[in-house]
């Protein structure tokens, strides 16, 4: 069975990127029907060499998607005034990854869905600055203990494997990676302002981004509703809190849009044997400078995937892309 799966994963991840793709290619500048959200995690399908020394990784996708409720961003950076534009969306962003080992059981994927608001203003030497917040929930859907492959989640059994955890534990080592669970809800507060050089259409050519991101895992869903929460022995393992920091560059080279990106993420309170950090580096080129790019990556420390955050490992991933807040023609601010 080993690999088997490979075709019916490819066939179903370009069911999942379709919708995107299209909007990618047949919403140019000019068009109204697109919605824009200045922060937002980016879908991509890649693949790569490096890996833990349990697993080696074959693809990994993120189909992220986002449901707009309501959004006139692009409405309010057109208008010749400062208008402040909104966002209220529902973001699902699932991850899935092929292994190359035995396709049966299917690994544990991860999934994380937000329900979401922005807000963006233009300042008055037309930069932009948004804040944004999110709340929702992060698991992967499995029942089985995370460190025990005999017992379920919250089980005697299962809760009796966390008692021979120390600080000297190797958590990857003992981690249960075909069904251990992995479940908490989670809130996101984020920064973001944006320097930009125009043309002399008004259109960005230059843009330097800074974004700055507060992650908090929390026991009840959106703050109010007790079911989704994390199991009290993992909350001690993976801790709280999270930072990220992103710096973006992007630029034209005569036609041809690309960026360059840093992120840096930063946990607190996490288990001894878990790397705080984990970096990200990146290049992405639009050839036809529309939604569609191409991407190269370079990324170390914990990896960023459901409960696989126990593992540290380098990773050159080469893939492709679309952007959810491409530059588009606005109007000088007065």
């Amino acid at each position: 069975m080993k690999n088997t799966s490979l075709f019916s994963l490819l066939i179903s991840t370009f069911f999942l990127l379709m919708p995107a793709l299209s909007q990618a290619q047949i919403n140019s500048d000019d068009s109204g029907f697109k919605d824009y959200y200045p922060i937002a995690k980016r879908p991509y399908l890649s693949g790569g060499i490096g890996n833990n020394p349990y697993e080696n990784i074959v693809f990994d996708a993120k189909p992220v998607v986002y449901y707009g409720i309501y959004n006139d961003i692009r409405e309010a950076l057109s208008k010749d005034t400062i208008t402040p534009g909104d966002a209220i969306y529902i973001s699902i962003q699932p991850q899935l990854r092929l292994y190359n080992e035995n396709s049966k059981p299917v690994k544990t994927p991860s999934y994380r869905a937000f329900l979401g608001w922005q807000r963006i203003l233009s300042t008055r030497n037309n930069n932009f600055f948004t804040a944004a917040f999110e709340t929702g929930h992060y698991s992967n859907g499995q029942t089985g203990a995370a460190f025990s492959t005999e017992f379920e989640e919250s089980t005697d059994g299962g809760n009796a494997a966390y008692n021979n955890i120390n600080d000297n534990t190797n958590l990857s080592k003992i981690l249960n990676r075909d069904s251990g669970n992995f479940s908490t809800n989670l809130s996101r507060f984020s920064l973001n302002y944006r320097i930009n050089q125009f043309d002399s259409i008004d259109k960005p050519t230059r843009i330097h981004a800074f974004t700055l991101t507060y992650q908090l895992y929390h026991n009840k869903f959106m703050g109010l509703f007790d079911f989704g929460g994390f199991n009290p022995n993992d909350i001690n393992i993976y801790g709280r809190s999270q930072v990220e920091m992103i710096y973006g560059y992007t630029g034209y080279l005569k036609k041809m849009r690309y960026s360059l990106e840093q992120e840096v993420y930063l946990r607190f309170g996490s288990h001894p044997s878990v790397d705080f950090y984990r970096s990200e580096s990146r290049g992405i080129i639009y050839p036809w400078d529309n939604d569609f790019g191409f991407f190269t990556e370079f990324s170390f420390g914990f990896d960023d995937y459901n409960y696989r955050f126990v593992d540290s490992f380098p990773r050159l991933s080469v893939g492709v892309t679309w952007d959810w807040f491409s530059p588009f023609v606005t109007k000088s601010k007065k």
